[in-house]
Order: C-alpha cells, then sequence, then structure tokens
C-alpha cells in the first residue's frame, strides 16, 4: 500500500477550467489536476527555477519534476489530438484585490488610485476585507512599477480596476494575477467571481 499523497502549496488560481477545440471529432477529455497547473504556472510563467518552485509548492525538487513532467504530456497530449481539456481547480481561497477611490466605501477607481480593498474568500465568502493605501498612490510611481510586485508578494489572484492599460495588464498576468474591468461590482459578486 502506497503512503498517503501530501498536501500540495497551491497558489495559483485558473480563471478558465475547461478547453475545448471547435473543430476536433475527438470526445475525450484530459484532467489536468491543480498540482500540475501549478507546477506549470510556476515553472514556465513566473520562471522559477525547479529546486524553488518545490520549495513554493512544498514538495521535494524530484517531485515537482514528476508533476511538471505530467502535466507537460497532457497538455501536449491536448494540443495533437484536439482532446478536451479539464482542470480540476481544489483552491477554494483566494484573494481579490479592488482598486477604490475611497477608504470608507467601495468605488471601483483606476489602478492608481489611493486606495485597495483586499478581500479573502473562502467557498465564495468573503472572510476579511481589508482597506490599504495603493502603494503606486504612496510612492507616486506608476502602478506597472509597483503593483505586479506587490501582488505577487501578497499572492493575489485577481485585480479589479475601472480601466487598465495592456502594458499593466500583461505584467499582472505574467504574475499569476487575472485583471476584470468593472464600473461597479458588490460584496455578494465579488465573493462569487470566479465560479
Amino acid at each position: 500500500m502506497g503512503r498517503e499523497k501530501l498536501k500540495r502549496e497551491l497558489q495559483f488560481k485558473p480563471l478558465c477550467r475547461e478547453f475545448v477545440s471547435k473543430n476536433s471529432c475527438v470526445k475525450n477529455t484530459i484532467e489536468l489536476l491543480h498540482e500540475e497547473i501549478e507546477a506549470i504556472y510556476l515553472s514556465d510563467i513566473l520562471d522559477l527555477y525547479q529546486e524553488e518552485a518545490a520549495k513554493k509548492m512544498g514538495v521535494s525538487r524530484p517531485t515537482f519534476t514528476r508533476i511538471l513532467k505530467t502535466a507537460r504530456k497532457k497538455v501536449a497530449t491536448m494540443l495533437v489530438s484536439g482532446a478536451s481539456l479539464k482542470i480540476i481547480d481544489e483552491k477554494e481561497d483566494f484573494k481579490v484585490v479592488v482598486a477604490s477611490s475611497s477608504d470608507t466605501a467601495l468605488n471601483i477607481a483606476t489602478p492608481d488610485a489611493p486606495f485597495l480593498y483586499i478581500f479573502y474568500i473562502h467557498n465564495k465568502k468573503i472572510l476579511k476585507e481589508e482597506v490599504i493605501k495603493n502603494p503606486s498612490y504612496v510612492e507616486n510611481k506608476r502602478p506597472g512599477q509597483v503593483l505586479p510586485a506587490f501582488m505577487a508578494k501578497h499572492h493575489i489572484n485577481f485585480f479589479l480596476t475601472k480601466e487598465i492599460g495592456e502594458g499593466l495588464k500583461d505584467a499582472l498576468l505574467a504574475k499569476g494575477v487575472f485583471t476584470f474591468v468593472k464600473q461597479k461590482i458588490s460584496h455578494t459578486q465579488i465573493a462569487t467571481l470566479i465560479n
């Protein structure tokens, strides 16, 4: 009997979980485990060395290498065969940051707004809400110079703003942060942002 699998540290929250080819007649679906998409994210998006990525996931380097190899093989098989791909999303906790012009009411604003609301979500419920001064505003720097590193350091998964430039959007995506452009949003909508 094999030993029990250790719980992996998963930071990445996939925005899309199903991929289907429009032209394929192949009916099978390949399942990509959450730990596998995490390995791809750490290695291929964040460009971490395998030893550092393994530490972030809480596994040994050989285990990380095995997970990454399996993940890449599944993605390659999907691309070559035209099969569907489904990501098994195990992450019930995630963080959402909303740029706001006020620290007393949630007023969605541009990325250089004075305040950031941080929402801690678990099972589609807001566990905690925190308002901080936007480091971009405080340091009087462009959001692209400050926000990507800030979001990565605080393990933010999603950023809501009134508008965003392509450069900042790409810089955030490179850190695993998905952006949404909204003019207004309720607390309920924030909690259920990702199905």
